[in-house]
């Protein structure tokens, strides 16, 4: 039964832990292990409603992925720590062994879900995920992925590629 599931616990495991800036999978705890360093045209900060906006050519650095997008907002909670992301536009995603594109990402760290909408693609070597929208459930280990209204989601396996870098 392990081998039927191992690539949704795989591509689950490596794509959430980065994309969820550096989360813990033994005590589920997103919050950035890391220091990242983000670059954009333009930064806003909006006190009030405790958000920062970065516009055009975003990218984000740490020691295990690379994140780029038109457009990132962070929204912090009463504790000023992060409690969700939205990128929005061209969202890239680089790691050590998987790439992923994406039209828009919304990480909510508080309820450790995230969700990539948008012609979702995911590789990971050989390895190849396609989808409309993909929801990452951290907390339970579950990855769900929806079709297009125009085609069906698309997972190429190839058996034994997954640990290659």
């Amino acid at each position: 039964m392990y081998n039927k599931y191992k690539l949704f616990i795989i591509l689950m495991l490596i794509l959430s832990a980065p994309f969820l800036m550096g989360a813990d999978s033994k005590t589920k705890n997103i919050k950035p292990n890391a220091p990242v360093k983000v670059q954009a045209d333009e930064m806003r900060y909006y006190g009030s409603e405790r958000k920062s906006t970065f516009h055009g050519n975003v990218v984000a650095v740490s020691d295990n992925y690379t994140l780029t997008s038109d457009d990132v907002t962070v929204f912090l909670n009463k504790d000023m720590d992060v409690s969700k992301i939205k990128c929005v536009g061209n969202v890239n995603l680089k790691t050590n062994d998987i790439v992923s594109i994406s039209k828009q990402a919304d990480l909510d760290h508080e309820k450790k879900v995230a969700v990539i909408t948008g012609d979702v693609k995911v590789w990971q070597g050989e390895n190849y995920l396609e989808g409309e929208k993909v929801f990452i459930y951290y907390e339970e280990e579950r990855i769900v992925v929806d079709k297009g209204t125009d085609k069906r989601v698309t997972i190429i396996f190839k058996p034994g590629n997954e640990g290659k870098k």
